[in-house]
């Protein structure tokens, strides 16, 4: 396994099958090696005999001469880590030069999401036209269920379940791991709607959901691209004056996740929803809201339990709703109404 295109492949199938990457992670990662090594090549230098300072001199160059930020270099540096790590295990090499090379540091974007005018504007875009139908329907389940790009553009028919009132999605996220979500009554009805629309052009379980509906018949009823999920989107947000740049599905996932946790206030339920195996990743993707912010107040009672070393009515025989009656003053005070109907630890009562 000396020729590059023949690791190149046994690397992806490994990344792929071994390693349980998305397909599109792994070709990624083949891009980033692919571009290490025709800079090589322009060096007289092959891919297997390279060393620690070629590859920190290639990302000084990635720096200086193409300004790529420090995020795009970790990751191109997280891709050849990774793959000289499978030529040692393969025992193409006896040790990987890029074992030492210090990834670049770089601070974590924060998040950004979509406004409630803004969501209204793009939800009422769409029109009754196939297009439109699809459009919305993809514009309610990104919003709606959080997926990625590639979870939407590869769901099939068949990983849909409707009720007369709702929708059930199984995603097929990184590492081939299945995800579950639910969505109530008016996305499930606008998704209903493009569903209805594909089964009766003769699709079946296991035909993409999202197809072109160009008028080229080359491309008429082919899987729609990631490139063109997104520009649905921007094309919406675009009538309503966001700019392309504003526009993305990531931003999406954002305002899901931010939404979710400020209904919630579950940061594990939302992790599960957006297929996160560790809460600190769910965290670059959420806004606290203002309303969060305000709804987190240590309330009176929780002060006297620590004052006198008591909890729950035994506190001079005060109750779960007194505390409650103290926490509403305290945001009545900060311009806020009570958020909720009880507060965190408090059963719900029982209708009359």
């Amino acid at each position: 396994m000396n020729d590059l295109k023949d690791m190149l492949d046994a690397f992806r199938e490994f990344t792929v099958i071994v390693r349980g990457r998305s397909p599109q992670g792994a070709d990624t990662y083949i891009r980033h090696v692919k571009r290490f090594a025709r800079w090589l090549e322009e060096r007289d230098e092959e891919i297997t005999s390279a060393s620690q300072k070629d590859i920190e001199d290639w990302l000084k160059e990635l720096f200086y001469r193409h300004n790529l930020v420090n995020s795009s270099r970790a990751s191109m540096l997280s891709a050849i880590k990774q793959f000289y790590s499978f030529l040692v295990r393969e025992r193409v090499l006896s040790g990987s030069p890029a074992a030492r090379v210090p990834s670049p540091d770089f601070r974590p974007k924060s998040a950004r999401k979509f406004t409630t005018e803004e969501l209204v504007g793009i939800f009422s875009g769409p029109d009754g036209t196939e297009v439109g139908i699809r459009d919305k329907a993809i514009l309610m389940l990104l919003y709606g269920a959080g997926p990625r790009v590639s979870e939407i553009a590869n769901l099939q028919l068949g990983r849909l379940s409707f009720t007369a009132r709702t929708l059930t999605v199984t995603f097929l996220g990184k590492g081939a791991k299945e995800r579950t979500v639910k969505l109530l009554y008016e996305p499930a009805q606008a998704i209903r709607a493009w569903y209805e629309l594909r089964v009766a052009s003769g699709a079946g379980p296991g035909d993409p959901l999202f197809t072109s509906l160009t008028k080229a018949r080359a491309r008429r009823g082919f899987k729609l691209s990631l490139v063109s999920m997104g520009a649905v989107l921007k094309k919406y947000a675009r009538r309503v004056g966001i700019a392309d740049a504003d526009a993305f599905v990531h931003k999406m996932r954002s305002t899901f996740a931010s939404d979710l946790y400020d209904i919630t206030r579950d940061i594990l339920a939302v992790a599960a929803k957006m297929g996160h195996e560790d809460v600190k990743t769910t965290m670059k993707y959420i806004e606290i809201s203002e309303t969060a912010l305000n709804q987190a107040v240590i309330t009176s009672g929780r002060w006297r339990q620590l004052k006198g070393g008591q909890s729950g009515k035994s506190d001079g025989g005060r109750d779960g709703d007194s505390y409650q009656a103290e926490a509403g003053a305290v945001l009545r005070e900060q311009g806020r109404d009570r958020p909720c109907g009880r507060v965190p630890g408090q059963r719900a009562r029982k209708a009359d």
